[in-house]
């Protein structure tokens, strides 16, 4: 089987880390197109013109400024957003599971998430599901509301950002989600013989 993912995750990196260290590190192993370093979350990226070479460099142990890193394939990038939809106005005692398990009646679910506050550890209200199967989604919209936990929310359709057309009257609101790095814009949707 062809490897054909060009993108690594570099994890563990020193805090001296730069993307010159990195991108003549990685050089080694062959051309590198692009080179991103977060050093407060000790990671980085690095992508390879040729996948091949990826594929190389992952075999190897790698050793960066004194430190042992480790390095693997990154997560290719999924169309999700037909598949992903927001929910709001969440009661704020409702758990995880909670959650999941009654968007679970829909579909198989891939991710389900209630955002919390960082500090308080207290639900924000709204939180993020993510399908498996499209039908499934399509079938939670029929909907708009729905009772969970004796309380009614929301469920709206999530685009990712690049789908969006300006309306000029700004963009409606947006959630990054770190595990598929990228930012996806929740908006109305109608859904045909709804209305």
């Amino acid at each position: 089987m062809k490897f054909t993912n060009p993108k690594l995750v570099i994890n563990g990196i020193s805090t001296e880390m730069d993307e010159r260290i990195l991108r003549r590190h990685f050089s080694a192993y062959g051309e590198v197109k692009h080179v991103v370093v977060d050093v407060k979350k000790a990671i980085a990226f690095v992508t390879f013109v040729d996948p091949s070479k990826a594929q190389i460099s992952l075999q190897q142990q790698h050793v960066i400024l004194g430190r042992k890193v480790e390095v693997r394939p990154a997560k290719p990038k999924v169309e999700i957003g037909k598949r992903k939809i927001f929910v709001g106005g969440l009661p704020r005692s409702i758990t995880d599971e909670e959650f999941k398990g009654y968007f679970q009646k829909f579909g198989s679910i891939v991710d389900a998430v209630v955002i919390h506050d960082k500090e308080t550890k207290r639900s924000r209200g709204f939180g993020f599901v993510t399908y498996e199967a499209e039908e499934s989604a399509n079938l939670v919209l029929r909907t708009n509301f729905h009772l969970l936990n004796n309380k009614r929310v929301e469920v709206k359709k999530v685009t990712p950002r690049q789908e969006m057309v300006p309306t000029g009257f700004g963009f409606p609101p947006y959630y990054y989600d770190p595990y598929y790095q990228t930012y996806f814009y929740v908006v109305w949707v109608p859904i045909p013989g709804l209305y």
